[in-house]
């Protein structure tokens, strides 16, 4: 069943997260008694009993406490540069890096509402870290009471699986522990997610061609007819970011996806319609993946589809966005950028077999509606709307069934690749080879 409309994303904007995010924790810090809000701490119960107070600081607008804490809470904390790992040695490891909300949990990458950041010499982190990830991902360990501001905790050493015939003196495994697994087995047994990515909507059209076909509508068509389409495989589940003509913010577009995927295997895929109004006789199909822009070309594309972050008075560049070399240094490390660039193979190899425009190959740039789309992930542009008999093309339901037929293959024929676990980089596979 299609959802009703543009799906609401689990988190907002950046701005409102943090605000919201700030609200919520000085609620949690106003609640105390008048002289802990005057020097604002944390209480930290151990398993052992022992209270300690943690002086907590506020000074750029959010709850922050030192690192030192984690050190003192059992963990192994180590620092190179901007470079943050809190880990149990053999059984998980959390990467931090200062300036940077974003962060790793034994490979999955998850964000803090606030960055940590260096005062003098030390290193403070969101107290959202022990509010809310700890408590949600170590539920055995951690407890946050926010009415009190207090944490009860455990010995991090408890963490992981216990050694075949071990007596259960710990806690159960934690969902975090699954990352250690051998590389190619998985827990994971249920279906693989695909996020479809109406490109534009509402008012925001996107490329207009001959006869007034609107890149909007095209991209909407393509979409509904791909979900159909594999929502017959019965090993997929199927998701729209909008099944209407609505307008969705670009930087929700990937959140949304992440949000919807989880730590299932899955992919995103957002569809799209081309456009050269200086060289109306250019035409053809290529598909992208988020990476550094290598010529004008993928310049002026990046900044085309980037063009409705001003919509809605975002006057932002994704080149110009701070935590932008993060989440690519992320990607190469969690390898999506190698699943991203043979999906995007994939997809322009199943085009080629109908479409009449030449293939015009993969592409790179820094797409805004991909960077926030933690997982492999891909925009098609099925033609050039400029050209005008192209553009007669695209609005045509025919070529519309077959572009959306076209990218099911590539994407059924990519999960025959992708491991349904912790993979490994593509390796041997061959981006621009048939099965």
């Amino acid at each position: 069943m299609r959802p009703a409309g543009p799906v609401t994303p689990a988190v907002s904007t950046r701005r409102s997260r943090r605000v919201l995010g700030a609200v919520a924790l000085f609620a949690s810090l106003a609640s105390l008694p008048l002289a802990a809000q005057q020097s604002p701490t944390l209480r930290v119960e151990r398993g052992d009993g022992s209270l300690t107070n943690v002086v907590v600081v506020t000074d750029r607008g959010f709850v922050a406490v030192p690192l030192s804490l984690l050190d003192d809470l059992g963990w192994t904390v180590g620092e190179s540069g901007s470079d943050i790992t809190i880990a149990v040695p053999s059984q998980m490891t959390i990467l931090l890096r200062v300036g940077s909300p974003f962060f790793r949990w034994d490979g999955v990458v998850l964000q803090f509402v606030d960055a940590p950041y260096r005062d003098g010499g030390t290193v403070r982190v969101p107290l959202q870290l022990l509010s809310d990830f700890f408590p949600t991902r170590l539920p055995d360990l951690y407890e946050y009471d926010a009415g009190r501001s207090l944490l009860r905790a455990g010995d991090p050493q408890l963490i992981g699986a216990r050694p075949n015939g071990a007596q259960n003196t710990g806690p159960e495994p934690t969902r975090a522990t699954t990352a250690q697994l051998p590389t190619g087995l998985s827990p994971y047994d249920g279906p693989r997610v695909v996020i479809i990515d109406p490109g534009h909507g509402g008012e925001d059209p996107g490329a207009i061609g001959g006869r007034g076909v609107r890149e909007k509508d095209v991209a909407l068509a393509i979409s509904l007819e791909l979900a159909d389409i594999l929502r017959r495989n019965t090993d997929l589940e199927v998701h729209l970011t909008r099944d209407r003509d609505a307008f969705v913010d670009l930087w929700e577009r990937g959140q949304i996806a992440t949000n919807l995927k989880g730590e299932r295997p899955g992919l995103f895929v957002s569809i799209h319609g081309n456009s050269l109004t200086n060289q109306r006789s250019t035409r053809g199909f290529e598909t992208y993946f988020l990476s550094e822009a290598r010529t004008e070309h993928e310049r002026r594309v990046s900044a085309i589809e980037n063009a409705p972050l001003s919509y809605r008075g975002q006057d932002v560049s994704p080149e110009d966005e701070p935590d932008l070399d993060f989440i690519l240094r992320e990607l190469r490390n969690l390898d999506h950028q190698h699943w991203s660039e043979l999906l995007a193979g994939l997809t322009q190899e199943e085009l080629e077999e109908f479409h009449p425009g030449p293939n015009r190959g993969v592409k790179q740039g820094v797409l805004a509606v991909l960077t926030n789309a933690l997982m492999p992930s891909v925009l098609v542009e099925v033609g050039f709307l400029s050209n005008e008999a192209e553009a007669r093309l695209l609005g045509q339901a025919d070529f519309q069934e077959d572009t959306a037929a076209a990218i099911a293959r590539a994407i059924e024929r990519f999960f025959e690749r992708y491991p349904t676990g912790n993979g490994v980089a593509p390796g041997n596979a061959n981006v621009n080879g048939r099965r």
